[in-house]
């Protein structure tokens, strides 16, 4: 009798442990599901807080105002301005060395979604940006696609107007110029390489409409 009560409360004590165990992994594991829930959520929120931020930060520019009157341009700056203007091209866009085109413009943009995206942006040392080597790579890749990626077309006039914006951007500071630069990048990526983007902003002549691409010249030029 004595060995069945010790061989019952032996059996409680199991089921009792079991269920402990149980009750512990199960909600381990509902908090490791609600967690990465959580996880996906604030970085799908995250993604989409590059163009809620960028469609805030941007007005249109006012005649006469355009980045080309800012005073702290250099004298290399301003007589490439004053003589900016863009050709005239059958095409929209043509190739050179397509695969080119495409590993830049995906690598660029990936790069300039760091530097712009989620606010950073509002914490970027021009001195320090002008200098890194993270942008000394862009204004090489930015030539390239101009004499290598691209052939003649519409294509080759958006990266002189990237060539004004990073221009305008390391001698004034104009941290809208790194918006627009951006802006270029991110929509070529997602009409190049098919990029998933939450919206495209009409800033290539290549791909974009005459009354946005105006905004990106008129900023330009006043």
């Amino acid at each position: 009798m004595k060995a069945f009560f010790i061989t019952l409360l032996c059996i409680s004590l199991l089921a009792i442990v079991g269920t402990g165990i149980y009750i512990f992994f199960s909600q381990e594991e509902n908090n490791s599901a609600s967690g990465k829930e959580n996880e996906n959520k604030s970085s799908s929120q995250g993604e989409q807080s590059v163009d809620e931020q960028e469609e805030k930060a941007l007005e249109p520019v006012e005649k006469g105002e355009g980045a080309s009157k800012l005073e702290e341009l250099s004298g290399d700056t301003k007589d490439f301005l004053s003589t900016f203007t863009y050709e005239d091209y059958d095409e929209q866009v043509a190739y050179q060395n397509e695969e080119l085109v495409k590993q830049i413009i995906g690598d660029q943009h990936a790069y300039l979604n760091d530097l712009t995206g989620w606010g950073h942006i509002d914490n970027v040392d021009i001195d320090y940006l002008a200098e890194s080597e993270e942008w000394k790579k862009l204004q090489d890749d930015v030539e390239r696609l101009r004499t290598e990626g691209f052939a003649p077309s519409e294509a080759v006039n958006d990266m002189w107007n990237a060539e004004a914006f990073m221009r305008i951007a390391t001698d004034s500071a104009d941290l809208n110029s790194l918006r627009y630069v951006h802006r270029i990048f991110h929509d070529m990526d997602a009409e190049i390489n098919g990029a998933e983007v939450d919206k495209e902003w009409g800033a290539t002549r290549a791909f974009g409409a005459e009354t946005e691409t105006q905004e990106l010249y008129s900023y330009i030029k006043g």
